[in-house]
């Protein structure tokens, strides 16, 4: 079997990053042919795994040009947020797709400028691109929900597959003097967090709690684990971070570690782990810390309580008093302390790689079976009776009905399908569009789509204007001509903008060089999209 992971990036220490290695092995060991795309190097991964790794531009997969990759039977898409190499999801002609849904932070709870349209887009883009994929994959139930209820994702087709610890890694033991030392831990009660400090995590609120810990606990110190640098939200929070602490006096009992490579140790060094976070797809380090043996405070939000189950204590989001207390409970009660480490200990062993590897294999061995009695996998298209089902445009409003033809105005969304679910000759009808296909498609049927896309895109602009002019009022007979002028005005742009694309494809598809004409039509693409998302003029 041939196997394709395909990810933004491949990190070892993130949560995905670690799964990637989990499925890289996992095939390896079933003797499967796989191959990691990516689009950035690898960092950090072990020894041994850096061969199947493959840094590519998406234009190369878009064009077919991979062997491998074209000619794979399953494709394992993580989904983070959005990335270019996504959109070769859309142009798999054969075996099965899986939409690996990890979650993507809600752009209100970011808490910084930074990265807010990266977010957007990423949410929008679930909608758009998990029809395509034959499974959707994701972490916890409370993804599942969230992919059905705001992303309009078939449950029947959304599989949930818990994240994995490594428990040979992750295990109870004593401090490490010489982190002791180096974070001035000596005789002090240390309250942990881990992760990236993006504002959904609201580690403001550990900040603000650690006073109120003190209250009763003199000695508790607040250690901060997680990248705080590559991410310009990230740098923006931590200031944050540091000037509130100076505020309430406890700067130099709040400690930023940054990131680190080995996790464990520092998870030994706490008396309690604590989040905040009001959105979490799942919640790695409670596990991890649970598996070294110490008791977790969360806050009562998304997948948290699911992750924690009865092994540790749950906080209203939100509210620093309450997670002070909560924390200041397991620090100063020995009896808690103890029964929460027995509790987590026994709740990791349902996240453990074991339990990982044998669910995975079952969801693989499903998009086996399905693949077996069809491999071709068909178009995401809606069906005659789902098309019936909808309710007609003309019932709409004329806003309503507009946005609907802008959903619809892309006409290169939906890809040329060279599948055939033929018996027997299926297979030679496909390498017959495939291989012959082409040569119609590159010098005729992809300028003409991007034209009509182009047009396309111009109507629904316009449209709008006019849907806005309207929405003023109704015009007096006196106003008819004056409203009349302005269409006539918005026809002549149209004309005239639709002239200047045309002479800027004509002019690109006649380049010779084809790294010159790809960067032609990209630029022109460009173009389009700045069109589509720009205001209308006032006229």
């Amino acid at each position: 079997m041939r196997v394709c992971l395909i990810n933004l990036n491949f990190i070892a220490q993130d949560a995905i990053g670690q799964c990637l290695i989990h499925q890289l092995r996992f095939h390896r060991r079933r003797g499967d042919a796989v191959q990691v795309y990516t689009q950035h190097p690898p960092e950090g991964i072990p020894a041994g795994l850096g061969d199947a790794v493959q840094v590519v531009e998406p234009a190369r997969l878009l064009a077919r040009r991979d062997p491998f990759f074209r000619d794979a039977d399953l494709y394992v898409y993580h989904y983070p947020g959005y990335y270019e190499l996504l959109e070769t999801l859309k142009t798999l002609d054969k075996g099965a797709a899986l939409f690996y849904y990890h979650n993507v932070t809600p752009p209100a709870l970011w808490g910084a400028v930074a990265g807010l349209e990266a977010l957007a887009r990423g949410q929008a883009a679930v909608r758009k691109l998990a029809p395509y994929a034959d499974w959707i994959v994701t972490v916890s139930p409370f993804n599942a929900e969230e992919l059905a209820r705001d992303h309009g994702c078939p449950p029947e087709h959304i599989r949930v597959l818990p994240l994995a610890v490594p428990l040979d890694a992750f295990t109870p033991g004593p401090p490490d003097p010489a982190l002791v030392r180096r974070y001035g831990l000596e005789g002090c009660r240390t309250i942990l967090f881990v992760g990236r400090l993006a504002g959904n995590k609201r580690v403001d609120l550990l900040v603000e709690a650690l006073p109120l810990v003190q209250r009763a606990i003199p000695n508790a110190r607040l250690l901060i684990v997680g990248d705080d640098r590559s991410n310009p939200a990230f740098v923006e929070i931590a200031a944050q971070l540091r000037r509130r602490a100076k505020q309430l006096g406890v700067a130099d009992h709040v400690i930023f570690a940054g990131r680190v490579d080995d996790l464990p140790p520092y998870y030994r060094l706490a008396d309690v782990y604590a989040s905040a976070s009001l959105h979490e797809g799942f919640g790695v380090p409670l596990i991890e810390a649970m598996a070294c043996g110490v008791p977790v405070v969360a806050s009562r939000a998304t997948a948290h309580p699911w992750v924690v189950g009865e092994a540790g204590l749950l906080c209203e989001p939100g509210q620093a008093e309450d997670l002070a207390e909560k924390i200041s409970q397991v620090l100063a009660d020995d009896r808690l302390h103890g029964e929460l480490v027995q509790r987590g200990l026994v709740r990791v062993r349902d996240f453990s790689l074991e339990q990982f590897n044998a669910g995975w294999a079952k969801i693989v061995d499903e998009a086996t079976a399905w693949l077996t009695a069809r491999p071709y996998r068909p178009a995401a298209l809606p069906s005659v009776a789902e098309l019936e089902g909808r309710r007609a445009l003309l019932d709409l409003p004329l806003a309503e009905e507009i946005e609907q033809l802008g959903k619809a105005a892309d006409a290169v969304l939906q890809p040329y399908t060279v599948r055939s679910a033929a018996p027997i000759v299926g297979p030679l009808i496909a390498w017959l569009r495939r291989n012959l296909t082409s040569h119609l498609r590159e010098p005729y049927l992809d300028p003409t789509l991007r034209r009509q896309e182009t047009f396309n895109l111009l109507v629904v602009h316009t449209l709008r204007q006019v849907s806005r002019l309207l929405e003023r009022g109704q015009p007096p007979a006196s106003g008819s001509t004056d409203l009349e002028a302005r269409l006539r005005q918005l026809e002549e742009r149209l004309d005239s903008v639709l002239e200047y694309l045309a002479a800027q494809l004509d002019r690109a598809q006649e380049l010779d060089d084809p790294a010159a004409r790809a960067a032609a039509l990209a630029a022109l693409r460009r173009e389009i999209d700045a069109l589509r998302q720009a205001e209308p003029p006032s006229t």
